[in-house]
């Protein structure tokens, strides 16, 4: 049984200011962004989650911050579990970048299999 601890370890990101060149250059093949892009995400997203993961809350925070009058935690659940792909609970850099190179620069037949996952 692998200890969280040893789980948190070995998560994308996880407390960590760079990508390693390892970790780079995977996301440049699994997604649509270039070297410089992926390091402007990551700055932006161990800035945002220094600890290298986004929970729920965090994520329906940031969602009712776009729909003020709404009520937004059930839509925010649902793209959530859409993201963490690995099902942990918490979204991971790789997930989070996944998502968004599907949603900001994939085909309306990626998206669209995005969308109905």
């Amino acid at each position: 049984m692998i200890s969280k601890s040893t789980r948190v370890e070995t998560k994308m990101g996880q407390n960590k200011s760079k990508l390693s060149k390892e970790e780079l250059k995977k996301l440049e093949s699994s997604t649509k962004f270039s070297k410089a892009e992926i390091k402007v995400w990551y700055r932006g997203f161990i800035q945002d989650c220094p600890d290298g993961e986004l929970s729920l809350n965090e994520f329906a925070d940031i969602y009712r911050g776009f729909f003020p009058d709404g009520n937004s935690h059930e839509f925010a659940k649902m793209i959530f579990s859409v993201f963490d792909v690995n099902g942990d609970g918490t979204i991971q850099f790789d997930e989070f970048l996944n998502a968004l190179s599907i949603t900001s620069k994939g085909t309306m037949e990626e998206k669209l299999e995005w969308a109905f996952r």
